[in-house]
């Protein structure tokens, strides 16, 4: 049994059955929390300000029966401890609410089968919450989920399945999930081919009932039986109708941004190569003059134009630079062997 301690409701109104189960608890050193409740209205007071794991009820009780706890129990499973003879009623109490019973006998032998049934009705009220749990997250999630056995029949649908497809449960329950694929699964768009992304598979369409076509990414994984047999295959189904248009939005949108850069660019390289020439003679220009083909020029004149063909020289340095990264950039640059010093480069 797993090392917890279970609080443990006992309902019985025989003394030496309450004390037999005492001694039950202490010889075995179970972990138990347990309280004893001698009548129905005992276990109903009891039960308005406690929470008990699991309650183990006689069915015959003074002031009524075990059918009457089963009322206030409010999800605490209940084990009926019933005498000989009263299967009928054991079964009647299992159908009305309880997890399971026990038969009493005269020798009090059921104490000792009574902790592996407490355990196993503990152990089962926990699966049940956990399959409830998984069960109420299935049928609300937003992405729509089906169930196929192996032979791709479909036996379960969650309700945005239903909201997605156009289809009624019972209406898509048995048919074969090859419905929903359209004819030709992969998508006509180039750019969005079958792939796998982080486990959900993209690049299908599915279509619903009225034949109206959809993109889908999917998710896929085996149901195993405890023995390792695969029996089942769960599939989530996600409309990536929005995703797609934004997708396509934004491959327009950078396909035209890219359009417009190269005309920048384009503009750019002729403005270049029409201002290389000009200044170009610019330069020769400020030469001759300061070389005094003009006649001869004051000191203070001769400072500013040869300053001025610096910054000349450096704009069409600038400009070639330009030019050269554009041939990169297009893969027109042209490439020549050099002789290289190294010591110069170190140094």
């Amino acid at each position: 049994m797993e090392n917890v301690r279970y609080k443990v409701l006992l309902i019985e109104d025989n003394k030496l059955d309450q004390m037999a189960f005492k001694r039950m608890v202490e010889h075995n050193k179970l972990s138990y929390d347990y309280t004893v409740a001698g009548s129905v209205s005992e276990a109903r007071n009891i039960l308005g300000s406690e929470r008990f794991d699991v309650i183990v009820s006689d069915y015959a009780l003074g002031d009524g029966t075990a059918l009457d706890i089963l009322d206030s129990v409010k999800g605490t499973p209940v084990i009926l401890v019933t005498g000989a003879g009263d299967e009928e009623v054991a079964v009647k109490t299992y159908k009305a609410g309880a997890y399971d019973y026990v038969i009493k006998d005269h020798e009090r032998n059921y104490l000792k089968t009574l902790p592996i049934t407490i355990e196993n009705t503990i152990g089962y009220k926990k699966m049940e919450e956990r399959l409830r749990l998984l069960s109420h997250a299935i049928v609300s999630t937003d992405d729509s989920v089906y169930i196929t056995d192996l032979e791709g029949r479909i036996i379960f649908v969650n309700k945005a399945f239903c909201e997605t497809y156009g289809y009624g449960e019972q209406e898509i329950i048995g048919k074969d999930c090859d419905i929903l694929w359209k004819e030709g699964i992969l998508v006509a768009d180039p750019e969005s081919t079958h792939r796998a992304i982080l486990g959900w598979e993209v690049g299908f369409f599915h279509q619903r009932k009225d034949g109206g076509e959809f993109p889908v990414s999917i998710s896929r994984s085996g149901v195993k039986d405890e023995n390792g047999n695969e029996i089942a295959l769960v599939v989530i189904a996600r409309d990536i109708s929005e995703r797609m248009q934004i997708e396509s939005d934004f491959r327009a949108a950078n396909r035209e941004l890219q359009i417009q850069n190269q005309l920048k660019k384009q503009l750019a390289i002729a403005t270049c190569h029409q201002l290389l020439p000009m200044m170009t003679e610019i330069e020769k220009t400020v030469l001759s003059v300061i070389a005094g083909a003009s006649g001869k020029i004051s000191p203070q004149l001769q400072e500013k134009l040869e300053s001025a063909n610096k910054d000349v020289d450096r704009v069409c340095g600038i400009i070639n630079d330009f030019l050269d990264i554009s041939q990169i950039e297009d893969g027109e640059a042209k490439t020549e062997l050099t002789d290289l010093g190294y010591r110069s480069v170190v140094s």
